[in-house]
Formats: structure tokens, sequence, C-alpha cells
């Protein structure tokens, strides 16, 4: 008789807030060869530790019988509601290294399950890295934020200025970079959008889509049966084997690449560097054949190339423009302000670069402090050190506002609050802050104010060269931390001492780079350009 494989609990030291984070993992077989890993994403594992065991003891027994050695790991995801999202992710990313310290693993054979929430998570991680996941099986999960009926709208409460950030996470708008990761799509046929339900038209809409770009996918729709049916016995029991078949492709001559902006950047031997207006989707399409390398863009204005699978000189062509050719199969290419590409050799400029390049969420993929401001009156100290702390605190409970409308969401990152007059210049250097106040009731952002582009006035909030005047004026805005350009600092001010109080409500995980308002009347939001000024072309108001 076969022996099963028993699972265990284990953790590591998470650089996100340096605290000892869980994981369950399984071990399947004694193979002496790297072990391909199954990742389970249910967002649920940190409220049942117990239980995320048992689901890896489940699969793992699944691989057993299928004759299969392998490890089956469920990261708990920085809580039940981060949907392996932002910090979710590098919880995920950081689980993995942690199993790598103890097992050999085969990082060619890394695949990805989850059901509901989980098959959420699972569309969005291949979606956002292309070039990792050898193959994927979502389960009855939501993969477009368009998607959503009910009586009188949609189930996302999303406002303009947020429609990027969706769209940003909406894998059904990135389907380019799902080429090299095959798809088992499972989803039940009266699954709808009610209760805890995701409509079966997510898993139908993006098969039909990857059918036409003649992408491996695979469809099955199990009848009669509704969202609490789908993660079917049966199915699940072909499925893991067949996640463990799939070796990652690791050179492909051809690489398409979607992105909103510079977080998840790249793809194989390609990467976009500047996008033209960010907010905005930018997408490039590569192939080599014949000795050329051919590239289209749209939206791009620098690309990181190489090393290509084969590094001899290669021929290049950029939107239809020659460029000579590729040394060792490296180098970079960049347009200018006439629309002209040029292989100088040269990188990207000053200015926003992965890893700093906004929107407002991109704060929350790194350790982030809240810092009110205590220089004012004791108003204005009030009700900056109470937003502080709100917003840390909604944040957590609510992971920023990214979820659909009656779906709550947490996280378990516990962001600090520290005063403007406590903070060290170590923490304002190794942290992204967000500073609450302005230049003369925040200490540390009057240290700020000429290395950064927001500033106010008695009546007015100025973004750069644009200025914006109304009764109790506010905005909140992102930007390089001008102690360490890999960090952030976000501004979140007003004219009076309760003008922030009306961003109290603001979704952080949904907000562009800026958002200006006054009260209840949004004045203005959008992007900033490449060199963090702004750009009235991806202004939502101005």
């Amino acid at each position: 008789m076969r022996r099963r494989a028993t699972g265990e609990l284990r953790d590591f030291k998470s650089r996100i807030d340096g605290k000892l984070h869980p994981y369950a993992v399984c071990v399947a077989g004694d193979s002496n060869e790297p072990l391909p890993v199954i990742v389970e994403v249910s967002p649920g594992a940190i409220t049942n530790l117990p239980a995320a065991v048992e689901t890896t003891e489940r699969l793992a027994n699944m691989a057993l019988e299928a004759g299969e050695s392998c490890i089956v790991l469920r990261p708990t995801g920085c809580g039940p509601g981060s949907l392996y999202q932002n910090y979710g992710e590098v919880d995920l990313f950081e689980s993995i290294d942690a199993i790598s310290d103890d097992y050999d693993i085969d990082r060619n054979r890394i695949s990805i399950t989850g059901a509901s929430m989980g098959g959420a998570a699972t569309w969005y991680l291949i979606s956002h890295y292309p070039d990792f996941f050898s193959a994927a099986a979502p389960f009855c999960g939501y993969c477009d934020y368009r998607l959503w009926p009910k009586l009188g709208g949609t189930t996302f409460p999303r406002m303009p200025w947020e429609e990027t950030s969706w769209k940003s996470r909406s894998a059904m708008l990135l389907a380019e970079n799902l080429e090299h990761t095959p798809q088992w799509i499972v989803h039940g046929e009266w699954d709808r959008a009610v209760g805890g339900g995701v409509p079966v038209e997510h898993s139908r809409k993006m098969t039909r889509l990857l059918e036409s770009m003649d992408y491996p996918v695979r469809y099955t729709e199990l009848p009669n049966t509704a969202h609490d049916g789908c993660l079917d016995e049966q199915t699940l029991l072909q499925i893991v084997p067949w996640l463990l078949s799939h070796t990652k492709e690791r050179e492909p001559d051809h690489v398409a690449l979607t992105t909103y902006g510079l977080r998840h950047n790249s793809s194989y031997w390609l990467s976009i560097d500047q996008i033209e207006r960010y907010g905005e989707r930018a997408f490039v399409d590569a192939g080599i054949s014949e000795g050329q390398l051919r590239i289209k863009t749209r939206n791009v204005k620098s690309i990181t190339i190489g090393p290509l699978p084969r590094p001899e000189d290669i021929g290049v062509t950029v939107d239809g423009q020659s460029l000579g050719s590729l040394s060792n199969g490296i180098g970079t290419v960049n347009k200018d302000f006439r629309n002209t590409w040029s292989n100088d050799g040269s990188g990207v400029r000053k200015g926003k670069h992965a890893g700093c390049s906004g929107p407002i969420s991109d704060l929350f993929f790194d350790p982030t402090i809240f810092v009110p401001g205590t220089q004012g009156t004791d108003e204005e100290t009030y009700f900056n050190k109470w937003l502080a702390q709100h917003h840390a605190d909604r944040f957590r409970q609510q992971n920023g506002g990214l979820h659909r409308g009656g779906i709550p969401g947490e996280n378990n990152v516990e962001m600090h609050v520290i005063t403007d007059t406590e903070i060290s210049d170590g923490e304002l250097g190794e942290n992204n802050i967000v500073l609450v106040g302005t230049g003369s009731t925040n200490a540390v952002l009057g240290r700020f104010q000429d290395d950064i582009p927001i500033s106010f006035g008695h009546s007015s909030v100025s973004l750069g060269d644009k200025t914006y005047t109304s009764e109790d004026v506010a905005a909140f805005a992102v930007c390089p931390n001008p102690y360490n350009s890999s960090r952030y600092v976000g501004v979140h001010g007003g004219t009076s001492p309760d003008a922030i109080t009306w961003g109290s409500q603001l979704g952080l995980m949904l907000l562009p780079d800026y958002i200006v308002y006054s009260g209840t009347k949004p004045l203005d939001w959008g992007f900033f350009d490449s060199n963090w000024r702004i750009d009235d072309k991806g202004s939502g108001l101005g």
C-alpha cells in the first residue's frame, strides 16, 4: 500500500514586516530528483491553518495516486482577503523561496491552482508573472472587473479614478501575457453573481478569447453545478497530474507583454522600461525569425531586450524602423519626442522606473509607515494623527478596497504610525512613508518640500506646475522618496484641518498617482509622466 503524504506548518521571516509568516507544505514521494511544486492559493488559509495543511495533503496524495512526486505549497498570502496581490504576492514568492531552502525544487515546474478568490488569484498571478508558472488551473475564478452584473450596475462600487487599477488587475485585459502558460479552466454551469458566487461568463469568455489567440487552454464546465460545487473531486484528480506534466518554456522565440505600469513590466527576455502615458495600456509584441527581431509597440517609449535565446548579432526592427543589429542579444531601444526609435545602447534616463513608478497602490509591496504631522495647531495635529491611524487600520481591514461589493477582505500586515518628530532618518530611507499634513504641519514634509512635486498654500494645492484652488482643497499623491529612489513618499494633506477627512474612505489600492478633491467633489486625478510631472493628457478632470 502506498504511503500517504503528511503535511505540516512552517514559517519564514518576511521582509514585509519582519514577522514570521506561516505556510502549509506537503511532500509527496521520495524522488531524488528536483521536485515540481503545486502552489495552491485559497485566501482562507490563514484563518484555518489546519485546513491549509489538509489541502496540501489532499493534492499531494492525488499526485501519489497518479504515480507522481511533488511538493504542494499553500502560502497564507498575508491574510484572507489579500487575493495574493501586493503584499499577498510578496508573501507567495517568499514562501516559494522558503521551501527552496529546505527542498530541492524544480523551478521550471512550478504550477498554480485555486478556487473562487483563489481562482481569481491564479488568474492575477499568471497574467502578471508570465514567465514564472509552468501551468495553471483556475477553478470558478474571476478575471474581468467588468463582468459583475447586479441590479442597477455592477458589484464593483468603483469610481472613475479607480478604473485603471481594476484594468491592471484583470487577466482578461492582459491575456497576451498567457501565451506560454497552459491553463485548465473549471467552472460550474449554474455559478452566478449572487452571494459569494462568480458568474460563469468569466471562464467562458476567457476561454473563447484564449482559443481565438491559439493559446494553450482547456475548459471544463461542470453541468448543473453552482459555485459551491466547482471544486469537483474527479476533475481535480485529473488536473493534479496535468499540472505536474508541464515544464516551463524558457527560450521562446515570441514574447507578447501587456502592462499598465512598471511593477509587472517584464517577460522572459523583454521588459518595458518607460511608458508614454501612464495609466493606459502598454503593449509590446516581439518575435524572432530568420535572424531578425521584429517588435511592435503601443504606448511604450523604452524597452530592454535580452539576453535573447540565441545571443548572436541579430537585426532589430521596431514599429517598422530598422535599427541595425543587436550585439550579443542584449540592448535597449528608446523612442524620442519625434516618435523615432534608436538603438543607442543607453539605459533609461532618470525618472519613473520599475519599483518606483506609481501608482499609490505600489506603496504596498514594501514596508510602509504612516507619518502624521505634529507641528500645526492642536486641531491640525488631531486630524493628521486621526487620518494616519485610520488609513493604516482601514487598509488592513479592507485590503485597501481591493474587493468587489459585498465581500469583505483583509490582510494581516500591520503598518506602523510614527509621528514626524519620532521617525528616524533610517526609517525614512528604508521604508515607504505616507506623510499626513502639509509643509507647515509635518516636519518631514517640510524637509522634503524642495524635492517632491506637491506643496500646499493657504488655499491651494500645487502638483508640479499645476495649482488647484478651492475651499478646503486636499490631495493625495505619491512620488520618489528623496532618501531612497527605490522607495516612495506618499503625501496626504489639505488647506484646512479637516479637509483631508473627506479622503478617509479612499480605497488606497485603487488610486492613481494623485487625486485632488474638495469636500465630496473630486477636482482632478491622474498619473504623472515619466519624469514625475503632471501630464494633462493623463488627467481625469484637468
